[in-house]
This record gives structure tokens, sequence and C-alpha cells, in this order.
């Protein structure tokens, strides 16, 4: 009788904490990603401050830009492999708006920025965007700021002064329940290679407010920001690090504590 009186709680409590996992993190950023005429993504590869050895600067000065930029998710803007005619310095990378498992995504991927070795000056890749993000009818729950990650690689030159670096920041804007727009919270970015040689990073962004609060329902999520990547001279590649699925680490935990009661409560009834 106890046993089973245990094993029906451990049961229930199971499937309680299954669906509360399962509630927190339900769809509340629709599919489709607006498109109003102020949204837009923006590459721009900037040479022009590089040299090559024999002195003569680039004459690269791309900005590819895509506005309205919106529609069913994921969009993306993807700068291809873009060689510079006199300084052979290189760039490319796709910026990417999505929504996954109900939630807002922005992420940089294939990000590729090479100033060929012997050239001085500096090269740029930057990536701008103001996209939003539409809620459903029951608004979005107060939650951890949802922001990329990137892991980063790259070769800084011999020569002094050099360095590789990412700067950059994204503003969240929204209305809360109270009805009043404004801005939520701010993620920063900064990182500095300035050792000759190879470097392998991770570079987290660091987030003022750390939480977005309640956002009302049928409103936008509005992110705004840009990605400054730097070689002066160098090279440096990024990818964007996966992220988890909210509440996935807490419902695995949750089933091996429900392992471990099951075990700790069923052994003795067997024994028995």
């Amino acid at each position: 009788m106890k046993t089973n009186l245990l094993r029906s709680l451990v049961n229930t409590l199971a499937l309680t904490g299954g669906l509360l996992l399962v509630d927190s993190s339900r769809a509340a950023v629709t599919s489709v990603i607006n498109s109003p005429v102020g949204s837009y993504a923006t590459i721009q590869f900037i040479d022009t401050t590089s040299l090559n050895p024999s002195f003569n600067p680039g004459t690269t000065s791309l900005n590819q830009n895509i506005t309205p930029w919106g529609g069913a998710a994921p969009i993306n803007n993807t700068l291809s492999t873009t060689t510079d005619p006199v300084t052979f310095d290189f760039a490319q990378g796709d910026i990417v708006a999505n929504v996954i498992g109900g939630n807002y995504s922005i992420a940089l991927n294939n990000v590729v920025l090479n100033q060929i070795a012997g050239n001085t000056g500096f090269a740029d890749l930057i990536f701008s965007f103001s996209v939003e993000f539409q809620l459903d009818g029951a608004g979005l729950l107060s939650q951890a700021t949802v922001f990329p990650n990137f892991s980063v690689n790259g070769t800084v030159q011999s020569s002094i002064g050099s360095f590789a670096s990412v700067n950059g920041n994204i503003n969240y804007y929204g209305t809360d329940y109270y009805g009043v727009y404004g801005l939520l919270d701010t993620v920063n970015y900064n990182a500095l290679f300035n050792t000759p040689g190879n470097f392998s990073s991770i570079i987290s962004g660091v987030s003022i407010n750390v939480t977005t609060p309640n956002l009302a329902p049928n409103t936008v999520l509005d992110l705004v920001g840009y990605l400054d990547f730097k070689v002066d001279p160098a090279s440096i590649n990024a990818e964007t690090v996966p992220v988890p699925e909210p509440g996935s680490g807490l419902l695995l935990g949750f089933a091996a504590v429900s392992g471990l009661l099951w075990r700790r409560y069923a052994r003795p009834a067997a024994l028995s």
C-alpha cells in the first residue's frame, strides 16, 4: 500500500512537472516576423583602411542591405565570400532571425574576416539589424533574456599592435503588461585578442537586466543591434553557439530525481 502510494505520488509529480515545464516554454512568438518599413538587416565589409604590401588601400566598401526584412521564419541576409581585388582580404557570413520552440532567436553563422599576412591597417565586417518578433494572444512571460554567444577562432599576426576584436550590442524593446513601450534590456559584447598567434574562445554577451519582463499579448518584441568584427591585421572566424531549449535541463534533472525516488522506495517493496 505504501509503495503504491509513493509510486502514484512520483508519477503525479512527474506528470505535473512536465506539464508546467511545457507550459512555461509554450509558443508565444509566432512564426511570422514583421516587416515594417523600419526593419532591416545589413552586412558591411569595409576594406578601404587595409593596405597591401605596396601600401595600396583596398577598394571594397560593400553595404548589403535588406529592407523591409521579414516574413515567415527563418529570415536571413547572406554575404557570400567577397574578396577585395587590391588587398585580397576577404569576408563572408550570414545573419538569421528565427523562431525556435516559440522563442525569438538572432544568430550569426559562417562568419569569416581575413586580412592577408603582410597587409597593414585594418578591415571591418559589421552586421546590423532591426527585427520585430510578433507575439501571440498570450504575450510573452518574463524570462531570461535570450541572446547569441559565439565560438571564435583565428590568428593575430606578429606585428606590433595587431589584434582581432568583436564589439557591439543588442537592445530589446517591447510593451509590458502595463501598456508601456520602452527599452527592456541591453546585451553588450566586447572581446579583444591581441597576443600574436592562434586564438580560440567563446564570446558571451553581457545582459544588463538579465531578464525581460512580461510582455503584453499581440504586441511585438523589437531587437535592434550591431556586431562589429575587426582585424588589424589578423583573421577571425565566428559561429553562434547553440543554446539549449529553456527548461530542457530542468526537465532532465526532474526525471533523474524521480528515478532516484522510484528506486529508493520501490526496492523495499520488492524485497518484502
